[in-house]
């Protein structure tokens, strides 16, 4: 493995956005898939399916390609034809809350994703539909930091009620 690959494995975690919401025969038919692939749980299923269709550490070449034709048969729609604001801000890692705060720096940042999208061939959204998406990420980046301090708050109680270590 590759530092690069090793230094990425580093930052495993798990991802507090990423909690699907399934029924319990969408959770069972996974895990029953998994359990015949020989997998210990369905999330050893989803982990696969991740690999393959992000192309880092797949179970090889051939379901890296029917994982990228699955992705690209589903969203063809929306990959032909717009590029969506939310993955701009994503991808060249835009801090929201100055998006926000900058009018400025919005109208530039703009001005280079309209750029991009032509250099592409796609439409960008309109200006309406980015502020509308500014303000979803905003509030969902509000929401993120109050379940961070939650869990601050909670780890600071738990060492609180049992007192010093002695």
């Amino acid at each position: 493995m590759g530092s690069k690959d090793q230094q990425d494995l580093d930052t495993r975690k798990k991802r507090e956005d990423l909690l699907p919401e399934l029924t319990e025969k969408q959770y069972s038919d996974l895990t029953l898939m998994g359990l015949r692939a020989g997998l210990h749980n369905a999330k050893e299923l989803i982990q696969s399916i991740i690999g393959d269709l992000t192309g880092w550490q797949g179970n090889g070449s051939d379901e890296e390609y029917f994982a990228s034709l699955w992705y690209e048969r589903t969203y063809a729609v929306t990959l032909d034809s717009f590029m969506p604001w939310r993955y701009h801000v994503y991808n060249y890692d835009y801090d929201i809350q100055e998006l926000s705060e900058n009018a400025e720096t919005l109208e530039e940042v703009y001005r280079q994703y309209g750029e991009e999208c032509r250099c592409h061939g796609v439409d960008p959204e309109s200006w309406e539909e980015i502020l509308k998406v500014n303000q979803e990420l905003l509030q969902e980046q509000e929401a993120g930091l109050e379940v961070l301090e939650q869990k601050r708050h909670t780890m600071n109680m738990g060492s609180i009620k049992n007192g010093p270590n002695r």
